[in-house]
């Protein structure tokens, strides 16, 4: 985990994976911080993402904002094994209605599939 961040970030397999501190409330500056931090690793770059949440609490209003309008990513797969996990990705898609297509998981492998079989998310928009 970087220092001072509340997640961690890696380019792995074609996708983006950002995997959040356990069991935290995300904050708009968390999300600025996210997505400032992908634009230095992966500057340019529209891939897909794969987060995993960790048993988050919540994502405060804002960052969620944050998240639909700046997350430069082709898709982006929600992954968290509790209720609160599924009900966040439920909001972030229902509520904000990100620019790209997103989907929650409780298995990081279906996700990573879905993130990278050709033709997978790109159709469901």
């Amino acid at each position: 985990m970087e220092s001072g961040r509340r997640f961690a970030l890696a380019l792995e397999n074609g996708c983006v994976r950002v995997e959040w501190n356990e069991g935290i409330t995300v904050t708009e500056q968390d999300a600025l911080d996210l997505v400032q931090r992908l634009e230095e690793v992966n500057p340019g770059r529209c891939d897909p993402m794969l987060a995993i949440l960790n048993s988050m609490v919540s994502v405060e209003a804002a960052g969620q904002t944050v998240f639909a309008e700046h997350l430069n990513v082709a898709a982006l797969a929600l992954v968290g094994p509790t209720a609160v996990d599924r009900l966040i990705a439920a909001f972030f898609d229902g509520v904000h209605r990100p620019r790209y297509p997103t989907r929650y998981f409780s298995d990081p492998e279906a996700a990573l599939d879905w993130l990278l079989t050709p033709g997978h998310y790109t159709s469901e928009m």
